[in-house]
């Protein structure tokens, strides 16, 4: 009787001191800001630090004065270059460990206080991790022999996940951890799914002056490698089966100075065949409402930017010809867009703005909704001709950021990525880190499905491949730079 008075003595005093440290809260103090490029510096310091502490104040998180008992100090940072901010946050325990970073970017300061709230919601969210997790069991207790749990009706308890994709609530589902290919060299820009030879796929990643074939089974192995001269740059690569012979072809879109060249290659499974040569298109596949992959192209237009309606290529003879012209909201080109189509057959288009913003449109061109975040993002660019008379100050005008795939499954899933970083600003764009992320439209609005865990590199590129439910990213591991010529990695997801 004793023994398991004292075992029950125990077991509750645990429970106690784990209510008396969270209380069901985090305790958190928000030590301040520094800021960088504006001139009332103690001023805004001050004033993002009163904000950011009312917009913090939560059923999870309880603001305090002191840093004495706090659980976790917050502080941040504020940088101003020309009209672009970044707001940056990181959060840690007192011994040091980093239990959240977030940050946001604006274009104007009429952006600053919305931006301090989607700070506070990022931080909360994580801290209300901390809030919710049980404290581990000591080791005297948990080799204690325990009754079997049973849960009550209705609330079956889930483990938390593992791997590599995040879902809300109790979609969350474990998927793996993936997996990584050997490092590759250069700072690659490209990649797309062919078939499968032997059982192992087909990958086609391009860089700058480059196109490689590999085949990925345990490791990834090089194929062949073809290179282009100095004077033409590839922007993409793209598959597609146009010919209905099993095999998918490699299409390449090229540029040469003011105009386009793009070409065709077939793989043989020991080589790469050129096909054709060029085509004065750009080129993307893309699954519109998540049927078959179609190859589309769009024209360039005399300022070097897109011309035209994006139309289907159909193969005809040993040529190629568009037809059946989409019709697409204001700013949508041949790399920002798909559609989808609802439950009841209503046909919708999706597609990130020109400030990288979600956005989805009726079928009549109505705007629906729009992210409240901003997605894609990246530095693939060409650039525009301009006339001999524009003045230097005006040339950086002239690039054009080629944007990332937006992805709809058989099952209605729209998929994007985001990158973010701190270097976002016009044509200056560097970005460090990424996230796949996977929404439905529910009729009102995208609702999150799942998202990968952040990756601390670029995503310069990615694929879905269907029929192994895996999303294929190409990450820069390494940029370019004076010295060594950058460094890639294939990594692939599964996401069921």
């Amino acid at each position: 009787m004793k023994r398991i008075l004292y075992h029950v003595i125990v077991s509750a005093t645990i429970l106690l001191c784990a209510q008396m440290s969270w209380g069901g809260q985090v305790k958190t103090y928000v030590s301040g800001f520094s800021v960088t490029g504006y001139q009332s510096k103690d001023e805004l310091a001050a004033a993002l630090r009163t904000l950011l502490m009312s917009r913090m104040s939560g059923n999870s998180v309880q603001v305090v004065d002191n840093p004495a008992g706090a659980d976790v100090t917050v502080s941040g940072s504020y940088l101003v270059i020309g009209k672009m901010f970044s707001l940056d946050a990181v959060a840690k325990k007192a011994s040091g460990e980093v239990v959240s970073r977030a940050f946001v970017q604006g274009e104007s300061q009429d952006e600053l206080i919305p931006a301090v709230g989607k700070l506070a919601r990022k931080l909360s969210d994580d801290l209300q991790k901390m809030a919710v997790a049980a404290p581990e069991p000591t080791p005297a207790i948990a080799q204690q022999e325990r009754a079997p749990e049973t849960g009550m009706a209705g609330n079956e308890v889930v483990p938390a996940p593992s791997g590599d994709i995040i879902r809300p609530a109790v979609l969350q589902k474990a998927s793996g951890s993936g997996w990584v290919s050997q490092r590759l060299e250069g700072e690659l820009s490209g990649i797309a799914i062919g078939g499968t030879r032997n059982g192992e796929r087909e990958l086609f990643v391009i860089g700058q002056q480059s196109l490689r074939y590999y085949l990925q089974g345990d490791v990834l192995r090089l194929v062949q490698e073809v290179t282009f001269p100095p004077d033409v740059k590839v922007l993409r690569v793209d598959t597609a089966d146009l010919d209905g012979d099993g095999t998918p072809e490699v299409y390449l879109t090229i540029i040469s100075g003011d105009r386009l060249v793009s070409q065709v290659w077939v793989p043989t499974g020991t080589s790469l065949k050129k096909v054709a040569d060029g085509l004065q298109y750009f080129m993307r596949a893309i699954s519109v409402n998540g049927g078959e992959k179609r190859l589309y192209a769009q024209e360039m237009a005399m300022d070097g930017g897109f011309y035209g309606n994006v139309s289907e290529v159909v193969k005809s003879g040993d040529g190629y010809m568009l037809k059946n012209p989409l019709k697409l909201p204001r700013f949508g080109n041949l790399y920002n867009f798909n559609t989808f189509t609802d439950d009841h057959g209503k046909k919708y288009v999706v597609m990130l703005n020109p400030d990288d913003y979600l956005q989805v449109f009726s079928a009549d061109g109505e705007e629906l909704w729009k992210s409240s975040d901003k997605y894609g993002g990246s530095e693939n660019y060409f650039k525009r001709p301009y006339p001999s008379s524009v003045s230097a100050a005006d040339k950086f005008g002239s690039i054009v950021f080629l944007d990332q795939r937006i992805t709809v499954t058989k099952d209605g899933e729209i998929i994007v990525p985001q990158n973010g970083g701190f270097w976002v600003l016009g044509n200056s764009r560097q970005y460090s880190k990424n996230s796949v992320y996977s929404f439905r439209w529910n009729g009102a609005a995208l609702q999150e499905e799942w998202h990968t865990t952040e990756s601390q590199n670029y995503l310069a590129d990615y694929g879905y491949d269907a029929s192994r439910h895996e999303l294929v990213g190409l990450e820069v591991v390494k940029k370019e730079g004076l010295i060594g010529n950058g460094a890639s990695v294939v990594v692939v997801k599964k996401t069921e």
